[in-house]
């Protein structure tokens, strides 16, 4: 599933078998060449091409990236149009508020997802060798907790320009823990620990699990538990921050 990984591991086994084949032919006085021919083949990218594992991180940061700009500018729009104070005089509750905002975000955000979707099966041609319904019910989970951050900058911020501006230095944190670029296990031990609170890391390692090998929740469950409890932790606080900042 990623070819870098893939091609180190076939070139260190090639040359394991091929120094042993030298050592037992060396050991035993056999001259000529050696007769072992060594295959291989890849299980989930016989290829090795990278498209497979870049590709859905690009379909994973672009969800990301359109869900919570939305998100982030809902509240921040309407106080730079003088309009929030319309709102909050209304009879609604902070709850009913927050979730009138939050659903045009999930829209867009499901929206989106099946377009990239659409764009990475029918033009790039990738692999769906996973469950649909498990892709889509997953994604729309970590919309959601996009959703959750994206309220937390709106409600902070005092006017759209500086809620693009978060939402711009958090993109370039959780692209840096997300594995997008460098792979996590590669990281120092301190930033292997902070990835594990970036909720596109945990996406981004569902989406090509779902899609490339086609596994499913049972080999899944612990980057889903993770999301889900960043989306539990992540609502709360949007809920807190938006009541606090818009009373």
């Amino acid at each position: 599933s990623s070819s870098v990984a893939g091609a180190s591991a076939k070139a260190l086994a090639e040359g394991a078998i091929g120094d042993y084949v030298r050592r037992y032919r060396a050991d035993r006085g056999v001259r000529g060449s050696a007769p072992v021919e060594l295959s291989t083949l890849g299980l989930y990218n016989p290829a090795m091409r990278t498209q497979p594992f870049v590709i859905p991180a690009q379909m994973g940061f672009i969800i990301y990236q359109v869900t919570l700009m939305v998100a982030s500018l809902s509240f921040a729009r309407e106080r730079e149009l003088g309009t929030l104070e319309q709102l909050l005089v209304t009879p609604m509750r902070p709850l009913e508020l927050i979730t009138g905002k939050a659903l045009p975000a999930l829209v867009v955000g499901a929206v989106n997802f099946l377009l990239m979707y659409a764009v990475v099966r029918l033009l790039f041609h990738l692999p769906m060798r996973g469950s649909f319904p498990l892709l889509l019910g997953l994604s729309l989970l970590f919309v959601g907790v996009e959703i959750a951050y994206g309220v937390i900058i709106s409600s902070v911020s005092r006017g759209q320009q500086q809620a693009v501006l978060y939402v711009f230095l958090l993109a370039l944190l959780d692209v840096a823990l997300s594995g997008y670029m460098v792979s996590v296990r590669n990281m120092p031990a301190f930033l292997r620990y902070a990835a594990e609170l970036s909720p596109l890391q945990h996406y981004l390692v569902i989406i090509r699990a779902v899609m490339i090998k086609g596994v499913g929740l049972e080999v899944l469950w612990r980057p889903v538990l993770s999301l889900a409890a960043l989306g539990l932790v992540m609502g709360l606080t949007a809920l807190g921050s938006a009541t606090r900042n818009l009373e």
